[in-house]
Order: structure tokens, then C-alpha cells, then sequence
């Protein structure tokens, strides 16, 4: 991707002007399990420890015994590689193993699926081969259980004591594969504080898929309604899927809630049912640890990427890149630290790759994610970089619309958007600032490659 040199529109260059005279991937699987022929470790239920070390580190973290997070089956043993498959992929194959060699491979929907990044090109042609040779069972015994796989993580450092929970339990339909709802829910306005940790008290892993936390200016139903979208006023807080760690924010920084901050939140659900069971209900929550020892900076959230774009073409694979270059004139705002990012597309994104490159000509990712899947909505750390004036914020989407119809920006599941929502400090106060400045025309510059 060749480097473009940005000039601000004179709109955007204006707001920021007047702002400035205001005073005012990796995650997900484990280490592996260690392997050995002989002596001292575990049975391998049927499965040559190389396959079974792959499908602890890699699957086991939705596919226990029982099947966590809307995962179809367990993928713990031979008897469970060797069941016929079920839904998308019954009727295509003969058993879960070859399901299993369906979708490593998938371009579509990749398993595993984000943030762990796709099997190494080695583990791959592990599985391939034991499929091929027909499962044949093995009474090798393993070492270890790989340490990973557990969907482990998410357990926050901190006793939360603040609980942003839905006023009911939400049933899930036992005759709907997978259901979006929003939960309108309030932080406490007694006093100032700063959010300092955030992760999930989860309820019922069988149906939930993941979470995202989100922040309105505007008051939100409690009462649990459909929201097959994410709604672009709606600032992106957290987003949890198995494997993604709590946010433990840098100790210099803390997102402000109390009686001068807005303190209306959503809780969008993800549940899945893939299953078919009846009568599961959930109220998942998410924890946060707060401190009234106000940390230096306030931390906030803006959007890069774009706005607007041409529709995506039919039956075409395309990519957009959208360069920010961060003015001289917002200089008294800047440098701030990123310290955690969220790429967001829609149903048919299959990679975003989203980067910094200094003034000097130095490139720091900040998300490489090659295998998008909307399903899976998480946020990634990112090790505290510095976004400065000078820099370029790039961020980079790759669509495949298999739609047979052009696809545009917009907030529901049928169009597309293209954003690295990125979290950072200290927060940008200036008057005529908006988070989703950064992603506006003459701001984002944007081209198809």
C-alpha cells in the first residue's frame, strides 16, 4: 500500500481550530499440550496427542464436554470427531472431523475464529492427515493439559464493585439461532470516578456468545430489546468473546463515570442457540472496578476509518484504505496513548489490518486481525503507543461481497462500515471535538486498492 500525504479539508481543519482555542492479535488458545508416547501423562481419548494438543489449545475454549458459548458440539475426543455433523455442515460431510477440515480451511468463516489468529500451516496438516487416515484410534497417552483452551482471561484482577446487570433474565427462543439484544443499564452518578478495570460476570455459557459494552448520550430501554446493529452514536467501551482478556487500563488513565459524565451504558448480548435448547435463561453482566482516587488522565474512545464509501461491489473481493495524518493545529490535544482497539465491519469483512506510521517513517500495528468474522465482535489490547502529531493512523478493510448486490456504509448487518474504534488518554476536551471526527471526510482520507 503505497503512502499518501493528507491535507485536512478546510471544514475539518476549521473545527479543529476552534477546538484548539478552547482552554477547556493474539488471544484466544493456549501453549499447547505437551506430547509423549509412553508413560507419566494422560489418556488421549482415542486422539494421537498431536491432535489432541491442537484441539485443546486451539477449539476446547467453546468445544468442552458440555459446549460453551453457542458451540455446536464438544471437540474433546475420537467418539466426538467421528459424530455426524450438524447444521451448516450436515449433510455436506460424513463426520465432525472433516467439518473440522471444512472450516480451519474456510475463507468465509475460519475456525478457530478471532482473536485467535488461524492454525499454523503445521497444526493444519496435522489435522488433515487424521482425518484422511480415517481417525484411526490411538492409545498414545500426553502430558499437560496445554493451560489453554479454557475461554480464560476474562477473570478481572480486581473485585468489581460496580455490576452493570440487566433488571431481568432473558430467555432465549428455543426455535432462534442467534439473537441480538440491547439492555439499557446506569452507572452510579453519586461521585467522580474513574473506571479502572472492566470484564464479564457471566451467567449462562451455554447460550451466550459475547458482549459488548457500550456508552449513549441518551438513556437506554432496560427492559431487553433487538439491536441487530451497533448504533454509530453508541461509543464501544469493551467487546468480550471466549478468550478475550478483561481491560485492565493503564494505571495513568481511568474512563470517567459520576455526576458529570453521562452515565447511560448498553449491554448488547450476542446468544446463540445452535442447540435448539428450551427454557435457558441468562443475565450477564459486566463487572467493573472503580476508584474515587481520580486517576492524572480521563480516558475517552475515536473512531478511525470512514464515515461514507462506495458501495462494495457484487461478487468482488475489495479493499479500502482510510489514512489519517494527525495536523500541527491539534497539537495542544495530542499525544495521547492508545491502549486498546476494536476493529468493526459487518457480515461480509474478512480481514482489517490497522496501523500507526510515525513522522519518522517507523510502522506500529495496532490490530492485524486476517480473519474477520462479524460473529465474533472483541476488543484487543494494544501496549500503550503513542499517537502523535505527524503520525498516520492507517486502517485498512477487506470486504468479499458474496451478496450478489452492491453493499454501502450504514448501521445494520445488510450494509458495511469500516472502523477501528481505538480507546486512548488523556481525553480530548476541546469544544468542536467528536469522537468520530477522526473518520470523517477531509479528516480520513480514503481509497480503494
Amino acid at each position: 500500500m503505497s503512502r499518501r500525504s493528507l491535507v485536512w479539508s478546510p471544514l475539518a481543519l476549521s473545527l479543529l481550530l476552534l477546538a484548539c482555542s478552547d482552554d477547556g492479535g493474539t488471544g484466544g488458545g493456549g501453549a499447547g499440550a505437551g506430547t509423549t508416547s509412553q508413560g507419566g501423562g494422560e489418556p488421549s481419548a482415542g486422539l494421537p496427542c498431536e491432535v489432541a494438543s491442537i484441539l485443546q489449545s486451539s477449539c476446547a475454549s467453546c468445544h468442552s464436554d458440555p459446549p460453551k458459548f453457542g458451540a455446536p458440539m464438544p471437540l474433546v475426543d475420537r467418539g466426538d470427531l467421528l459424530a455426524a455433523p450438524a447444521g451448516t455442515a450436515k449433510g455436506t460431510v460424513a463426520t465432525v472431523g472433516e467439518a473440522i477440515l471444512q472450516r480451519i480451511s474456510s475463507a468465509d468463516s475460519p475456525m478457530p475464529p478471532p482473536p485467535s489468529l488461524p492454525l499454523s500451516d503445521a497444526d493444519k496438516s496435522v489435522l488433515n492427515a487424521y482425518v484422511q487416515a480415517g481417525l484411526p484410534e490411538s492409545t498414545e497417552t500426553c502430558g499437560g493439559d496445554g493451560g489453554g483452551g479454557q475461554g480464560g482471561g476474562y477473570d478481572l484482577p480486581c473485585t468489581p464493585d460496580v455490576v452493570l446487570k440487566p433488571v431481568a433474565p432473558y430467555e432465549m427462543p428455543a426455535t432462534s439461532l442467534d439473537e441480538y439484544v440491547c439492555f439499557g443499564v446506569e452507572a452510579p452518578s453519586d461521585l467522580a470516578r474513574h473506571i479502572t478495570a472492566i470484564g464479564p460476570v457471566i451467567d449462562n455459557e451455554k447460550i451466550l456468545h459475547h458482549i459488548l459494552l457500550l456508552q449513549s448520550p441518551t438513556p437506554v430501554s432496560a427492559q431487553g430489546e433487538p439491536c441487530d446493529f451497533v448504533n454509530i452514536n453508541w461509543k464501544l467501551i469493551y467487546a468480550w468473546g471466549p478468550g478475550t482478556p478483561a481491560l485492565v487500563l493503564p494505571e495513568e488513565a481511568g474512563f470517567p463515570i459520576g455526576p458529570d459524565e453521562p452515565g447511560h451504558f448498553v449491554l448488547q448480548m450476542h446468544y446463540n442457540n445452535v442447540m435448539g435448547v428450551s427454557g435457558e435463561k441468562d443475565q450477564t453482566a459486566m463487572g467493573l472496578c472503580t476508584t474515587d482516587q481520580l486517576r492524572p488522565n480521563d480516558a475517552d474512545v475515536m473512531a478511525f476509518g470512514s464515515t461514507s464509501f462506495n458501495d462494495i461491489q457484487p461478487n468482488q473481493t475489495s479493499t479500502l484504505g482510510c489514512d489519517a495524518l494527525i495536523p500541527s493545529l491539534v497539537n495542544p490535544y495530542f499525544p495521547v496513548t492508545i491502549f486498546q482497539a476494536w476493529p468493526h465491519m459487518h457480515e461480509i469483512g474478512r480481514a482489517m489490518d490497522s496501523y500507526i506510521t510515525k513522522a519518522g517513517g517507523e510502522v506500529i500495528p495496532l490490530a492485524q486481525v486476517p480473519n474477520y468474522d462479524f460473529e465474533y465482535q472483541v476488543t484487543y489490547p494494544v501496549d500503550n503507543v503513542a499517537l502523535d502529531v505527524g503520525d498516520t493512523l492507517t486502517t485498512k478493510c477487506t470486504w468479499q461481497n458474496t451478496t450478489g448486490a452492491p453493499v454501502g456504509f450504514g448501521e445494520g448487518t445488510q450494509d458495511e462500515m469500516c472502523f477501528n474504534f481505538v480507546s486512548y488518554y488523556p481525553r480530548i476536551t476541546a469544544a468542536q471535538w467528536h469522537w468520530l471526527l477522526p473518520s470523517q471526510q477531509g479528516v480520513s482520507s480514503c481509497s480503494w486498492e
